[in-house]
C-alpha cells in the first residue's frame, strides 16, 4: 500500500460525503434526461445479476423449507386431527359442487355461452427483491423471450400480487400491489361497491373513492372490476378489514413478503367497438324520385304541424266565405291614370261607372 499522510488522509474522509452527494444528484439528473437510458442500463445489470441472485437465494430457501420442516415434525398430531376434520367438511361440499357443476354446465349449453378466452401464462421464480424502502417490487427469472411483456399480470398461489412493469432479454421486474405507485380497480362483492385500491408501502394496501352511501364490509372479498380494459375482472385480492373507523383496507391473499413462485397470464385485454348509433333503428332510404317529393311530411318542423292541424301553417291569408265584388274590367279605349308625380298633385281617379253589387 501506498503510504499516506495524516493530513491526506483527513482531506479524503472529508471529500468522501460531498463527492458520494454529487454523485448521486448527477445520477438521479441523467435518469430525469434520458429514462429510456437509465431503463435499459437498470434492466441490464439485473440480467446480469439475476443468475447470481438466484444462487444466493437456493440455499437461503433450502434452509427455510428444512426449517419449516422441522417445525411441522412437532405438530403432526394437531395437523392430523385437522385434516381429519377438514376433510369430513370437504366430501359434503364435495357432493354440492359436483351438482353446481352439471347444472352449470347444462345452463350454458342451453344459453348457448360464449366463453372468455383462455389465457396463457408462463411460471417463474422470484429471483431477487428489488424493493426498498419507498418501492415493493420483485425479479422473476423470465422475460420476452418466454413470453413475459409488460402489462402481464403475476398470480402467486393464493391471489393476485402485481403487474409487470419492465422486462429485460430473460428477466422481467413485477410492481406488487402494495407498491406506492400501485393503483387498481376493485369491486366489493358483498356490498356489490366498487372502489380504488391504493398502495402505500405497508403490508396491506387501503380502500379509497367508494360510494359514501355504500361503505365497505368487514370481511368481504375483494376482486378486480375489470374497469379501464386495465385488468380482467374477477381476479382475487383480498378481504376487507378496519384498522379505524372509516379507514378500510384489504389484507392481500398473496403473502406479498413471502413470494417464491409466480405465474404470469397474458390475458389480452382489448377495448370492444361499440355501435356507433346505440338503441337506434336505421330508417330505410325511400326508392325513387317521387317519393321524396310526393312526401307531405317532408320538410315539416313541429311547429309547421302544429299549425297545419290548426289552420296556421303560414303567414299567407287565409280565404273565408265572405262574399266578393266582381269588378267591370275598364274601356278598351280609356287611357290609364297617370301617376301623382307625372301631374304633379295628387289626382283621384274616378271610375267610369259604378261597380255593381256583389252576388253571394
Amino acid at each position: 500500500m501506498i503510504p499516506v499522510s495524516i493530513q491526506i488522509r483527513q482531506a479524503l474522509d472529508r471529500l468522501w460525503f460531498p463527492a458520494m452527494l454529487l454523485l448521486s444528484i448527477a445520477t438521479i439528473l441523467l435518469g430525469w434526461a434520458d429514462q429510456r437510458a437509465t431503463v435499459a442500463a437498470r434492466m441490464a445489470v439485473a440480467d446480469v445479476l439475476s443468475p447470481l441472485w438466484s444462487l444466493v437465494a437456493t440455499p437461503g430457501d433450502e434452509m427455510s423449507a428444512a426449517l419449516s420442516e422441522l417445525r411441522g415434525i412437532g405438530h403432526l398430531a394437531q395437523e392430523n386431527a385437522r385434516l381429519r376434520s377438514e376433510n369430513e367438511t370437504l366430501r359434503g361440499w364435495y357432493d354440492v359442487a359436483i351438482s353446481l357443476t352439471q347444472e352449470n354446465a347444462t345452463l350454458k349449453e342451453n344459453l348457448h355461452w360464449m366463453p372468455d378466452p383462455v389465457p396463457s401464462f408462463v411460471t417463474a421464480r422470484v429471483v431477487g427483491d428489488i424493493g426498498g424502502l419507498y418501492s415493493h417490487a420483485v425479479l422473476i427469472n423470465a422475460g420476452p423471450d418466454s413470453g413475459v411483456r409488460v402489462g402481464n399480470i403475476a398470480l402467486a398461489a393464493d391471489g393476485f400480487a402485481g403487474r409487470v412493469t419492465e422486462t429485460g432479454h430473460h428477466s422481467a421486474r413485477v410492481l406488487l400491489i402494495n407498491d406506492v405507485a400501485s393503483r387498481i380497480p376493485v369491486m366489493l362483492e358483498s356490498s356489490h361497491g366498487t372502489a380504488i385500491m391504493a398502495g402505500d408501502n405497508s403490508p396491506m394496501p387501503r380502500l379509497m373513492f367508494y360510494a359514501q352511501d355504500n361503505h365497505p364490509v368487514e370481511g368481504e372479498r375483494v376482486v378486480t372490476s375489470g374497469q379501464g380494459d386495465l385488468l380482467p375482472g374477477g381476479l382475487p385480492v383480498g378481504t376487507v378489514h378496519y384498522i379505524r373507523a372509516a379507514t378500510p383496507i384489504v389484507m392481500p391473499y398473496a403473502r406479498l413478503d413471502h413470494l417464491h413462485i409466480l405465474r404470469v397470464f397474458d390475458f389480452e385485454t382489448e377495448t370492444i367497438d361499440a355501435p356507433d348509433a346505440p338503441g337506434r333503428v336505421p330508417v330505410a332510404p325511400q326508392r325513387g324520385h317521387m317519393a321524396k317529393h310526393n312526401n307531405p311530411m317532408e320538410g315539416m318542423t313541429l311547429d309547421g304541424v302544429v299549425g297545419g292541424m290548426t289552420g296556421h301553417q303560414d303567414d299567407r291569408p287565409i280565404q273565408t266565405s265572405a262574399p266578393h265584388r266582381e269588378e267591370t274590367p275598364a274601356p278598351a279605349d280609356t287611357a290609364p291614370a297617370s301617376s301623382p308625380e307625372d301631374q304633379g298633385e295628387a289626382t283621384p281617379v274616378m271610375p267610369s261607372s259604378p261597380l255593381p253589387s256583389g252576388r253571394g
